[in-house]
């Protein structure tokens, strides 16, 4: 099954989730794609383009956005981490709220990467973009 985050490539969160994910992802059950990039383009509809917005595309047909894409790649990394799936129990609308509610300040909090970090050479394959 091949499954790919599509990520702000400016985000200094997304970048830290990002290396998080490749750290824990032992099976190599992601693969990458920054938003601004040509394959986004290509594969995601245009409604799904905003840097906004996580969005994990799974057998180029399924896709999560937001808060249930985050849900999703806890799930498939499994392990103690979910315990996190404990929020599907809230409604996706109000965990889109506080999610739409950090992504809009983000930039506030730290400010924007003056370009998208290259990938370390051991996972440059992983990367789609």
């Amino acid at each position: 099954m091949e499954r790919i985050i599509f990520f702000d490539g400016l985000c200094p969160f997304c970048h830290f989730w990002v290396q998080y994910i490749l750290k824990k992802d032992q099976n190599n059950k992601f693969l990458f794609a920054p938003l601004q990039g040509k394959i986004a383009n290509e594969l995601l509809p245009s409604v799904f383009l905003s840097v906004d917005t996580i969005v994990l595309l799974e057998d180029k047909k399924r896709i999560y956005t937001k808060s249930d894409a985050i849900l999703r790649i806890i799930n498939i990394l499994g392990g103690v981490r979910k315990i996190l799936l404990v929020f599907k129990v809230v409604p996706t609308f109000l965990r889109n709220i506080l999610y739409d509610l950090f992504a809009r300040n983000r930039f506030v909090i730290r400010k924007p990467l003056e370009h998208c970090p290259l990938p370390k050479p051991d996972v440059a394959c992983r990367f789609l973009d």
